[in-house]
């Protein structure tokens, strides 16, 4: 990605910019004064399957009616799936997002490449956003195209001739492609869309409905006096101790990919009714994305500097962001935004070694910015709300004394916004971890899940999206809207649960 941004590029250092600030235009420079406002969150929506009961079209549908006044929509990530191919974008995200966009009637014919948004529409890249399909299979899914549309199976995969290009389609429809500027036209194109001032740096404007570029993978932007922190969580995700026994991972690959050629086998049967094919096909999901995570084990496993994978660089951005932003009197509170949780009860991710990873690379950095502002941070936590994805679920947690910087914090997921979903853990809503001495102690406690088989709905998958309302002065309180729909034979069902404040 840092190519592609020319990221510290002698002219932009020259200029004076930084790549990492966004302001969005409200018609003025100055980003609001302690002011009420509400924004929404989407999560893990990009799938192009049903298409005539479309999760992600119905939940945009939820969203709407909060459009008009919300200051920004933030995704947590895995814009399209299953390998962010650019090709797949119209079907899997314009055709479900056509209000935000810029003119938006002509999805059909839109390019995807450099959209224009309405509304600032702010996502992080998943995942998926950065996969890319082996030559086989990619072989496969291309050829068989159309003869899976003619037998109307198979089209749903979500997998066209190639993948993101180690994300080279998310970088082309959202951020500022800099790369792409002809050097000649560099420095009228910086003149034009790097004319806001933060803290005495240049930085890129937003503009909605006239250049809606964001500047890198992470960034940060403001919103009456709440700062928000949006990072790239792929490059942090490395294991603290990688295992190197590649025979029992390449024998889990292949377990899989033999589940999956079974699946693919039923799947191809015209008996199935619809419960049972969309029952296989969230099956065969869960096993694409153990399929392609093996993969990337696999891949890191055999990398000489396994050290070097991880992005330092950002983490020591966010913890100096942190750390200015907690001594600037202007800033009431902070939100972060990424992909991967580090608290989740979803079955499949709460033991997974990117949440792990996640956690310990999160804890780092709040407890080096608590040892920095010591007595300055007073009452106050490193940030105010985390918002991730990945987990195909809406959950909010609370932690409790983790023994770092990241106690007490609310941690809220919303990656249930069209993908398949999953249920919550038989262990229940307490995560625990072993201390020093060998005790363990609760961590966190989910306080709210909503996925697969949903209770309060009947046992019906619950899809979702979210309002989230950030109260006018200080102290900062926020209270979740969940919205959810659930599906089933006759059609879509909404099953909202009560709004929650959350506790400072």
């Amino acid at each position: 990605m840092s190519a592609r941004v020319r990221w510290n590029h002698p002219e932009l250092i020259r200029a004076g910019i930084d790549q990492t600030r966004l302001v969005i235009d409200q018609g003025n420079d100055n980003p609001g004064s302690d002011d009420a406002f509400h924004f929404l969150v989407l999560g893990d929506s990009g799938t192009g399957r049903h298409r005539f009961q479309s999760p992600p079209r119905r939940i945009a549908e939820r969203l709407l009616p909060h459009k008009a006044d919300a200051a920004f929509l933030l995704h947590t990530g895995d814009v399209v799936y299953l390998v962010g191919a650019l090709d797949q974008y119209r079907a899997n995200f314009l055709r479900p997002y056509r209000e935000w966009l810029h003119q938006g009637n002509a999805w059909k014919k839109m390019s995807p490449e450099g959209l224009i948004f309405n509304q600032p529409f702010l996502p992080v890249p998943g995942n998926h956003d950065y996969y890319d399909l082996s030559l086989p299979v990619a072989l496969l899914a291309g050829l068989t195209l159309p003869l899976r549309r003619y037998l109307q199976w198979f089209d749903d995969v979500d997998a066209g001739w190639r993948g993101s290009r180690q994300g080279d389609a998310y970088a082309r429809v959202f951020l500022d492609v800099l790369n792409q500027i002809p050097p000649a036209r560099l420095m009228d194109h910086l003149a034009l869309h790097y004319d806001a001032v933060w803290d005495g740096k240049r930085c890129l404007r937003y503009r909605p409905g006239v250049n809606t570029r964001l500047p890198n993978r992470y960034f940060r932007f403001r919103q009456a006096g709440v700062d928000v922190f949006a990072i790239d969580s792929n490059t942090l995700i490395t294991p603290e101790k990688p295992t190197n026994n590649l025979r029992n991972l390449r024998g889990d690959l292949r377990s899989l990919e033999e589940r999956r050629t079974t699946l693919y086998k039923t799947l191809a049967s015209s008996n199935l009714d619809e419960t049972h094919r969309d029952e296989l096909f969230d099956a065969l999901e869960t096993l694409q994305e153990e399929c392609f995570d093996l993969q990337r084990q696999i891949k890191q496993i055999n990398q000489t500097n396994q050290a070097a994978l991880v992005d330092h660089e950002q983490l020591q951005w966010l913890k100096e962001g942190l750390i200015a932003s907690h001594r600037d009197p202007a800033v009431r509170g902070r939100i972060l935004t990424m992909h991967h949780p580090a608290y989740v009860t979803e079955k499949t991710k709460c033991n997974q070694a990117d949440t792990h990873a996640i956690r310990r690379q999160l804890r780092g950095v709040f407890d080096a910015v608590l040892k920095a502002l010591g007595e300055e941070l007073g009452t106050s936590r490193p940030v105010d709300l985390v918002l991730s994805g990945h987990a195909h679920c809406m959950e909010v947690l609370r932690t409790h004394d983790t023994g770092h910087a990241d106690s007490n914090i609310n941690w809220v997921i919303c990656g249930g916004s069209g993908y398949g979903l999953r249920a919550q853990r038989r262990e229940g809503a307490e995560l625990t971890e072993q201390t020093a001495d060998g005790s363990t102690r609760v961590v966190a406690t989910s306080e709210l899940f909503i996925g697969r088989n949903w209770t309060d709905a009947g046992a019906r998958d619950g899809y979702s999206g979210l309002r989230v309302d950030v109260s006018e002065g200080r102290p900062l309180t926020i209270r979740l809207t969940p919205l959810v729909s659930c599906r089933d034979s006759k059609g879509w069902l909404d099953a909202d649960p009560d709004p929650i404040n959350l506790r400072s």
